[in-house]
């Protein structure tokens, strides 16, 4: 007898955001570990067909995988980072409440409302799927415990039947707050191969790149105001997209910063090519020492030398003096040693390669899918 997982998610998973990308992801890493017994169901609103999604994130439909996209009502006239309205819940629910049996799963990520909302139905039945939650992030991190926001949300994580956090800091707050529930740490992992490191010839600058949010949480504005005092040969080259309202100025006569458009994760590599060196900048604000650094896993797979800020989930990720040369976070001047060290060691960058190309491996989105199932389904 098959046994199905059905994965839901109230997001169109071709909306281009980078929770709809990790979905994908975790959707194709997940049908390429598929258990003999097992078959997988993406559930989702969305505006394209179900050949479509799959087809436009390079997984193969088949009678064990497939996506069952369901009616939803928009909210605004953009989709990029939009969830649906009730119209997706109740039509998920009239789905899966027909089609989920006892010996299937459903589950979601980062997604409490549509969870409680399913989970406290299922939990009437007298036969119910195991309900699965996987946890990105938490409300407390940024709010006080006492707050409506948290309140709920732990409450609808409380009717899961077991929990998966992407970080130790995470999965240490599950464990306290929900000691019952069986919790399991299964990170997130590297999507991209090795960059060959570029040949540097003497005098030129040392280029530094980052890709990713320029937020203010992520370092990017510190970072940009007091590069001109780094007084080294370095370039910073930042591929990066504004928030709506946000802004991101040059402090004035500065020749080595170099602001890029965004670009497409498949053409990130390309980037890399003429790069030295990548950066991860981000200061100890709000929720960021908690959840998981998609940039970590990334630079990791992409084995350029990296030089980060010395946070949690970070070390999780990257060992200092291994696979990367940390510092604390918002220090400049440990930053521009971190730098002074790459720039003047070729010796130094190789080991750093090396080491990356070694553990990425550990950290690939097959490894990960096998945690996953096992957490999920033992």
């Amino acid at each position: 007898m098959t046994r199905r997982l059905y994965f839901v998610i109230n997001q169109d998973p071709m909306d281009g955001s980078a929770h709809a990308l990790y979905s994908m992801r975790h959707l194709g890493s997940l049908s390429e570990r598929l258990p003999a017994d097992w078959a997988l169901t993406l559930v989702c609103p969305s505006a394209s067909a179900a050949g479509e999604i799959l087809a436009g994130h390079h997984i193969a439909q088949s009678a064990n995988v497939d996506v069952r996209v369901l009616p939803s009502l928009r909210r605004g006239s953009s989709a990029f980072g939009l969830h649906m309205n009730a119209v997706f819940h109740w039509a998920a629910w009239a789905f899966l409440s027909s089609k989920a049996g006892s010996d299937d799963v459903v589950a979601t990520a980062s997604f409490p409302r549509l969870f409680e909302f399913l989970a406290s139905r299922f939990r009437k039945k007298p036969s119910r799927p195991r309900l699965i939650y996987e946890v990105h992030q938490l409300e407390c991190l940024s709010r006080p415990p006492d707050h409506p926001k948290c309140v709920a949300e732990f409450q609808a994580l409380s009717l899961a039947d077991r929990l998966l956090a992407t970080t130790g800091p995470l999965e240490e707050i599950l464990r306290k707050k929900l000691p019952a529930i069986p919790c399991f740490r299964t990170g997130l992992a590297v999507s991209y191969r090795p960059v060959p490191r570029r040949k540097r010839n003497e005098g030129t600058a040392f280029k530094t790149g980052y890709f990713g949010s320029v937020s203010p949480e992520q370092g990017i504005p510190w970072l940009i105001e007091n590069w001109p005092r780094l007084g080294l040969a370095c370039e910073l080259h930042i591929f990066g997209r504004l928030r709506r309202g946000e802004t991101l100025n040059l402090p004035p006569d500065t020749k080595t910063v170099f602001l890029h458009p965004t670009v497409p994760p498949d053409e990130v590599p390309n980037k890399c090519r003429d790069l030295d060196a990548l950066i991860i900048p981000a200061l100890d604000q709000g929720h960021r020492s908690a959840i998981a650094f998609t940039k970590a896993y990334d630079f990791l797979g992409l084995a350029l030398p990296i030089v980060a800020s010395d946070l949690p989930t970070i070390r999780e990720v990257l060992r200092n003096d291994v696979q990367a040369l940390l510092f604390p976070p918002g220090d400049f001047d440990a930053m521009k040693a971190c730098l002074a060290r790459l720039s003047a060691d070729d010796a130094l960058c190789n080991s750093l390669h090396e080491a990356c190309v070694a553990a990425a491996p550990e950290c690939s989105w097959s490894s990960r899918a096998g945690q996953w199932w096992r957490a999920a389904t033992e």
